[in-house]
């Protein structure tokens, strides 16, 4: 392999490791006592912004209103095309909330650099040594929660992260997470 082939294979390489970094990464967890056959209607926890500081409070980071409109109408969008119907929240089967987190992330990584010697019959060392580098970047999570109303018990809870930035698009982002988070939630047969 020539030293431009192999620059050129780990220029590919790092780009593929940064791309793979900006995608949303999924988890949820679920109560294997639920019974989700019996939950035909959710509502919200609460009509009030879910995502701002508490009264008093100086916010750590400021999440739009807006974006807590995109995740509500994501949310919503998602239940609604699974076959759970928005209900008051004194007869909803389901209570569901959701919150935002971040969190400043610093990545190590190593490139190794082409290099070495070569003898007369053209063999030798291929490897040059290696560079230390770091990024500093924001990790970004949703976590929806569903609750069942009359025990109120958690049983089913879904999170998103990605590395963010702020020229992400909000609204494709959000419905992207909520997507993703939501894959899994059971639909109504």
């Amino acid at each position: 392999m020539t030293r431009h082939s192999s620059a050129c294979a780990l220029a590919v390489g790092i780009a593929a490791v940064l791309a793979a970094c900006s995608t949303i990464k999924t988890v949820h967890d679920s109560d294997p006592s639920a019974d989700f056959t019996r939950y035909r209607t959710w509502a919200w926890i609460s009509d009030e912004n879910l995502i701002g500081p508490k009264a008093g409070e100086v916010p750590v980071s400021y999440v739009s209103p807006l974006d807590e409109q995109r995740i509500r109408r994501a949310v919503e969008a998602d239940l609604a095309a699974k076959g759970y119907r928005k209900a008051d929240r004194a007869e909803a089967d389901l209570i569901v909330s959701f919150t935002v987190g971040e969190e400043e992330k610093t990545r190590v990584y190593t490139t190794p650099s082409a290099g070495g010697y070569y003898d007369d019959f053209g063999y030798g060392g291929w490897y040059g040594g290696s560079e230390v580098r770091t990024q500093q970047y924001t990790e970004g999570t949703l976590s929806v929660q569903f609750f069942e109303r009359e025990s109120k018990n958690a049983v089913w809870v879904g999170w998103a992260s990605k590395r963010v930035s702020r020229s992400d698009d909000s609204d494709e982002v959000i419905k992207e997470a909520v997507t993703r988070i939501l894959e899994k939630f059971p639909a109504r047969s």
